[in-house]
């Protein structure tokens, strides 16, 4: 009887193990703001890489549910940081290049980084998904 116990367990082990781990696969693309690809951006989460686009800007990895986010980053571009949603398996992620303000104020500066982002990506993301860069025509950001 002990031993039948046993081997159940150890058949049914498995399958919790799997039911709990809920790992999941995340793919996306890094472009610049050029709509070409950007090869061999650096993924990384809490200082940690977790990954690296390809030759195209793509990407693909087993997530694990205890990142929130994720830090894209390649150099001459800004960071960006992406928090992870639960219902988004896919990003796709445009990188806009690194900009420098002589004899401004850090706030000033970081004023008119914001203001770039706001006005520009939207077009941005728009034409990459006209042009079929994208597949998707709002980033789940």
């Amino acid at each position: 009887m002990i031993t039948n116990i046993k081997f159940i367990t150890f058949l049914c082990l498995p399958a919790f193990q799997t039911s709990f781990s809920q790992e999941r696969i995340i793919t996306g693309k890094v472009i610049a703001e050029d709509l070409t690809a950007l090869p061999w951006v650096i993924i990384e989460s809490n200082s940690k890489v977790v990954d690296t686009t390809d030759m195209n800007g793509n990407f693909k990895f087993k997530f694990a549910p205890e990142i929130k986010s994720l830090e894209f980053v390649f150099t001459g571009m800004e960071t960006e940081k992406v928090e992870i949603k639960e219902d988004c398996d896919t990003i796709e992620l445009i990188m806009l290049e690194k900009s420098t303000y002589d004899f401004v104020s850090l706030k000033s500066a970081e004023r008119k980084m914001k203001r770039k982002r706001k006005s520009k990506l939207p077009k941005l993301y728009a034409e990459a998904y006209r042009k079929k860069v994208f597949k998707n025509i709002q980033s789940c950001r």
